[in-house]
């Protein structure tokens, strides 16, 4: 009986050695799997020089272009205030704010004109009198002619005898008093341009007095200037005011300014690129800026296109920072034609946005900086290239260093990033690169996985 046993190995092991060549010779051939590559993808650009215009940026708070005070120019007390003379309120050129009694005013103009006309009445009295003086003194000295005839015969008859002497004492006496009364006449005529010139002098001042209570009766009523928004008001009706006293303040809504706070560096870089075509100095130069302001709130953003008007003549010694003063125009109109309510107003705080002329750079964006280096790709391998920040613009930045046109920079953040490292590049300028390799890596590698799969269930079945 064991022997029996000892004999069935054989055959066991017979059957056993050929289904082990039975598997062997019926498996299918492995798959040999490629060396996987061990290079990093990353997305590249293409180095090239581009016009860029650098743009800083700083903050400040809106003011008024225009500040109107209503001050006092004469007393008296407040007889009508407008009903919509409130602070915030939003009214037109031409409305009346506020009327001051204007009795006292009203009299003086009265009589300043009564003064003017007495004047006047006086000039045109001499006027009379002068042409009347000039018509007798004609007349006196035709009778002074004739009175000097009249003594000349008179003489003549007494030497012949054939008057008296009292005859030719009255002839001589009616002669000298005749021209007497010329000489008068004559020294009237002679003092009559002075008399008009003080007449004349006295209506000028009169006049003058007269427009003076004129101005002072006009400045009894107060009218708004230009469309305006009421910032202050400081006065009452029936209220007593006096001169030099601030009784109302409005803001103009043709324009606001920005006192725009900006990096000395950056403003000098911004100049930099300024062109002084005209030959008119910086003053002309700084009108090539461009500018802008924009005010956020929460959700609400908007943004208004200004002006550089001028440069502040102080520097914020803490900062380090300019005032760059922007003048926004605010054209919005109400049908009415008054000024709508502009969206910037008096204290807001805004960013300021300062653009110069456009200049030929290197330009990469933002996130390919690596602090003051940049990554490049040179015959699949990571270079690290050390970089000039010239200036920021938005989400790109001008560069300067040991660059050619040309060159890769690889933007994507790698970690470790180790020079030398093999790089393959997945996509150029935004667009992808061919992957057809790639993808009959990834199908043989499936491939070798389903065999694997298959020799391990081959292994087990065995």
């Amino acid at each position: 009986m064991t022997l029996r046993r000892k004999l069935l190995f054989f055959p066991a092991l017979a059957i056993g050695a050929l289904v082990l060549f039975m598997a062997i010779t019926l498996r299918p051939d492995i798959p040999v799997k490629p060396a996987q590559s061990k290079a990093r993808s990353v997305d590249v650009i293409t180095l090239k020089q581009q016009d860029i215009a650098p743009k800083v940026t700083g903050f400040g708070r809106v003011t008024p272009k225009l500040t109107w005070q209503a001050i006092a120019e004469v007393n008296g007390k407040v007889i009508y205030r407008n009903p919509a003379l409130q602070k915030g309120q939003v009214l037109p050129a031409g409305t009346e704010l506020l009327r001051i009694d204007p009795t006292d005013y009203q009299l003086a103009v009265a009589q300043a004109q009564a003064d003017v006309s007495a004047k006047e009445a006086r000039l045109a009295k001499l006027d009379l009198d002068d042409t009347n003086l000039q018509a007798t003194l004609a007349i006196e000295i035709r009778r002074l002619t004739l009175s000097r005839d009249e003594l000349t015969r008179q003489k003549n008859l007494r030497k012949k005898g054939l008057t008296s002497q009292s005859d030719l004492d009255s002839e001589q006496q009616a002669f000298l008093s005749q021209q007497a009364r010329v000489q008068d006449l004559q020294s009237q005529i002679k003092v009559l341009p002075d008399e008009k010139r003080i007449t004349q002098a006295e209506l000028d001042v009169s006049r003058l007095a007269l427009e003076q209570a004129e101005r002072n009766l006009e400045k009894t009523q107060i009218v708004l200037p230009v469309d305006s928004r009421i910032a202050e008001v400081n006065i009452e009706q029936d209220q007593v005011v006096t001169p030099q006293q601030v009784m109302v303040v409005a803001h103009g809504l043709e324009a606001v300014e920005v006192d725009a706070q900006v990096s000395i560096h950056d403003m000098q870089t911004v100049f930099d690129t300024l062109v002084d075509a005209t030959g008119n100095g910086f003053e002309q130069k700084i009108h090539q800026l461009d500018a802008s302001v924009a005010l956020s709130s929460g959700s609400f953003t908007r943004e208004w296109g200004a002006n550089v008007a001028r440069i502040s003549d102080t520097v914020n010694l803490n900062q380090a920072t300019v005032g760059v003063i922007l003048e926004i125009a605010l054209s919005d109109k109400k049908h009415a034609g008054i000024a709508a309510m502009p969206t910037l107003v008096n204290g807001m705080f805004v960013k300021a946005s300062i653009s110069g002329q456009p200049v030929s750079h290197w330009v990469i964006p933002e996130q390919a900086l690596r602090g003051d280096k940049i990554y490049v790709m040179e015959e699949g391998e990571l270079v690290v290239l050390p970089v000039t920040i010239v200036f920021r613009s938005g989400n790109h930045v001008a560069i300067d260093g040991a660059l050619k046109q040309g060159q890769q920079i690889v933007i994507n953040d790698l970690l470790p990033a180790v020079p030398g490292m093999t790089l393959e590049a997945v996509t150029v300028d935004g667009e992808n690169v061919d992957q057809s390799g790639i993808e009959q890596s990834r199908v043989d590698e499936n491939s070798m996985e389903q065999s694997r799969v298959g020799e391990k269930a081959t292994e087990d079945d065995v």
